[in-house]
C-alpha cells in the first residue's frame, strides 16, 4: 500500500513537483490575507554549485611559499596572484585571496558579513589517511559521483541513495512556523534535501520558467485534479493531489511576490539570477504566507570542469556572485541581512593536479561560503589543506583533499541557527556524534 510518506519520497524522486509544475499557471488574482505577526523571522537560502567547484581556485594561498607550491602543482590553472581578492585579516601562512569573479563576496568577507568553511566533506567520522587505507568502509559511498556526491551533500550523510535531506529533516520540526506553506522551497526541480520524514518542500515557479496556461485552463485542471484524487488507482490519485495542492500553493507564492516592491535591481535576470529575485520577492513577502521559518534550495552553474576549467568558472562565479551580491543588497534593504543565512554546497572539489585538457578531475574535501546571518565573519573557519601531493592531506597523490570537517559538522551549525534544540539536532544530523569537536561555530 502506498503511504503518504512513500508517496512523497517517490515523488520527488521521480520529480512530480517539477513535472506538474507546467500545471501551475499563472497568478490567479489577489486575495485578502491577514498579514500574520512576525517575530525572529530566519531564512536559510543553500545553493548547490553544480557539478563539483574547484575550491582550489575558490581560495588561493598568497602566502609566498605555498602560492609558489601551488603554481608549480596546478600548471595552466593556477591564477595569477594580482588578480586574487585578499582575505583580511591573513597574515603570513594565514593568507589567502578569493577568485577574481568573487567581487562582492569578497567584500562582504572582508566586511565580516562572510566566512569560509575549508576543506569540508561528507565523512561520517574523522579519518586519517592510514585510516582510510586500512578501512575503506569508512569512506563516502561511491565517492567521486555526481550523483552520490551531490546526494551526501544534500542528506549530510555518506550512504548511497539517501530518503530523506537535511533540508527535509529541519523542516519536520519547523513546520509549524512555515505558514501556509511547507517549511522548505525549490528554487527548481525537486530534490531530495527538500524530503523530510514528515513534510516535502515545493518547487517555485519562476517567471517564464514555465509555459502559462491559457484562459479557463487552470479550472479545467483543478476540475480534472479533483476528478483523478478519488481514483482508485493509487498513484493516479495521488498525483492529482499533488497536482491541486501545487496550484494552490503556486498561487499563494504568487501573492506573496507581488506583496511590496523592492528597489533592489538584479542586474542578470538569467535563470539564476531570476530565481535569486524570486526568493528575494518571497521574503519580502512572507507575511502573506505568514512564516518565521524558511529554507530555500536552488542549484546554481555547471562546474564540472574537466576541460576549459578558467573560463568556465570565471562564467560560473561571476554568476553566482553577481546574484549573491544583489541578494544581500535585497536584504540590506528589507531590514534582513542578520535574519537569512546564505551557504554553498557542491558535489564535491577538483583535483590539485591539472590535467591535458585545461581542467581538473573529481576530488574530495572542498571550501564553502557562508553569508549573511548575523555570523561572526571575516573568518576561515577550519584548516586548509596541505598542498604536498602524496601528503597526509591528499588521498591518492592527485590532490584529493581528505575533509578535516564533515558535511555534518557544517549544516548542524545551520540546524542550530535555524532554533534546533540539542535533541532535535541529534535527530537531523545524525553523525554529528561520531565528531568529538562538534558543529562548527557560526
Amino acid at each position: 500500500m502506498l503511504t503518504r510518506r512513500i508517496v512523497l519520497k517517490r515523488g520527488a524522486q521521480m520529480g512530480l513537483a517539477a513535472a506538474t509544475a507546467s500545471l501551475w499557471g499563472t497568478s490567479r488574482g489577489l486575495r485578502a490575507f491577514a498579514q500574520a505577526p512576525l517575530s525572529g523571522y530566519r531564512a536559510v537560502l543553500v545553493i548547490t554549485l553544480e557539478g563539483g567547484n574547484d575550491g582550489n581556485n575558490t581560495i588561493v594561498p598568497l602566502n609566498k611559499a605555498e602560492y609558489t607550491q601551488y603554481a608549480s602543482l596546478r600548471g595552466a590553472l593556477a591564477l595569477d596572484p594580482a588578480t586574487l581578492s585578499p582575505l583580511a585579516g591573513g597574515t603570513g601562512s594565514q593568507a589567502y585571496g578569493f577568485h577574481p569573479a568573487l567581487i562582492n563576496i569578497s567584500q562582504l568577507y572582508n566586511a565580516k558579513r562572510a566566512l569560509a568553511v575549508a576543506n569540508v566533506g561528507p565523512l561520517a567520522q574523522p579519518a586519517t589517511k592510514q585510516q582510510l587505507i586500512d578501512n575503506p568502509a569508512l569512506l563516502p559511498a561511491s565517492l567521486f559521483n555526481h550523483v552520490a556526491g551531490f546526494q551526501q551533500w544534500e542528506s549530510a550523510q555518506t550512504g548511497p541513495a539517501p530518503t530523506t535531506g537535511w533540508g527535509g529533516r529541519v523542516g519536520d520540526f519547523i513546520a509549524s512556523q512555515s505558514g501556509s506553506l511547507p517549511p522548505v522551497l525549490n528554487g527548481g526541480q525537486a530534490s531530495i534535501f527538500s524530503v523530510g520524514n514528515t513534510v516535502q518542500g515545493v518547487s517555485v515557479q519562476t517567471g517564464g520558467a514555465w509555459p502559462a496556461l491559457p484562459p479557463g485552463m487552470n479550472e479545467i485542471v483543478e476540475q480534472i485534479a479533483a476528478q483523478d484524487s478519488s481514483s482508485t488507482n493509487e498513484m493516479v490519485a495521488a498525483v492529482a493531489k499533488f497536482r491541486a495542492t501545487a496550484m494552490q500553493q503556486q498561487v499563494l507564492i504568487d501573492q506573496a511576490m507581488q506583496y511590496g516592491t523592492l528597489k533592489t535591481q538584479f542586474t542578470n535576470l538569467n535563470g539564476f539570477g531570476l530565481v535569486m529575485k524570486t526568493i528575494a520577492q518571497i521574503i519580502n513577502g512572507r507575511s502573506v504566507i505568514g512564516a518565521s521559518r524558511q529554507i530555500f534550495y536552488v542549484r546554481q552553474g555547471l562546474y564540472d570542469t574537466h576541460q576549459n576549467q578558467l573560463a568556465s568558472q570565471q562564467n560560473g562565479l561571476t554568476e553566482l556572485d553577481t546574484a549573491i551580491g544583489n541578494f544581500m543588497t535585497a536584504l540590506d534593504e528589507m531590514g534582513l541581512s542578520d535574519q537569512v543565512l546564505i551557504c554553498t554546497h557542491s558535489d564535491f572539489c577538483r583535483t590539485l593536479s591539472s590535467n591535458t585538457t585545461g581542467g581538473s578531475d573529481h576530488a574530495w574535501g572542498n571550501h564553502q561560503l557562508m553569508l549573511g546571518g548575523g555570523i561572526n565573519g571575516g573568518r576561515l573557519i577550519g584548516t586548509m589543506p596541505d598542498l604536498d601531493l602524496g601528503g597526509a592531506s591528499d588521498f591518492n597523490g592527485l590532490g584529493t583533499w581528505i575533509p578535516t570537517l564533515s558535511v555534518t559538522q557544517m549544516t548542524a551549525a545551520i540546524g542550530a541557527w535555524m532554533g534546533l534544540n540539542s535533541s532535535q539536532i541529534a535527530t537531523v544530523f545524525p553523525d554529528l556524534a561520531n565528531f568529538p569537536t562538534g558543529a562548527i561555530t557560526l
